[in-house]
């Protein structure tokens, strides 16, 4: 089954004021396919609040000319079609999600998802910190963190090295045996 992994960015501290996606998707241990959009937030949540410019340097003139939420809205939900989700603090990006769609009033997608975080805290339990930053360091993997299309990557490396560490790649089998919940959205 493939993983597809989600980050997103916002511009403000609201969860539909998405200002940049990036998607990976894996198959067979492998990241087969990616996607990354600037975001032109919708005009009730567009500020952009200088703390979240400074996390992912991303500016409102940046998006200016960026597609919207709706106008990439079929390219993403055609990604997480037929995957389990995964994110890192996924009730970070799930929210984003449905909060934007709700914002926009595009469907909620319906999706199985699960969190990385969860995933790293118990399949390396012995690491001090379990942080996409920390996750990615430990595990050798190129990241440029708060780059959405970059985070999403590291998300799903997380989950590849995970499988070749347990040897099950049957991603569900796999969730099951590091006592990683699967949820709905």
């Amino acid at each position: 089954m493939r993983v597809t992994a989600i980050d997103f960015e916002t511009a403000n501290g609201s969860p539909a004021s998405v200002c940049s996606v990036g998607v990976s998707v894996l198959e067979d241990g492998c990241v087969e396919e990616k996607f990354y959009s600037l975001i032109r937030p919708e005009e009730n949540v567009d500020y952009f609040d200088w703390r979240n410019i400074q996390v992912h340097g991303i500016h409102p003139e940046d998006v200016r000319e960026a597609p919207t939420f709706s106008e990439i809205y079929h390219d993403l939900t055609d990604l997480l079609d037929n995957s389990i989700v995964c994110a890192h603090n996924a009730r970070f990006d799930m929210t984003c999600l449905k909060k934007t769609c709700l914002n926009t009033g595009k469907p909620i997608p319906v999706l199985r998802y699960f969190d990385t975080l969860e995933l790293s805290r118990h399949a390396f339990p012995a690491l001090a910190h379990h942080r996409l930053d920390d996750m990615c360091d430990y595990l050798q993997v190129e990241l440029n963190h708060h780059n959405a299309l970059s985070d999403s990557y590291g998300c799903a490396m997380i989950a590849a090295q995970v499988m070749n560490l347990t040897g099950i790649f049957d991603i569900e089998e796999m969730l099951e045996a590091c006592h990683t919940h699967i949820r709905e959205l």
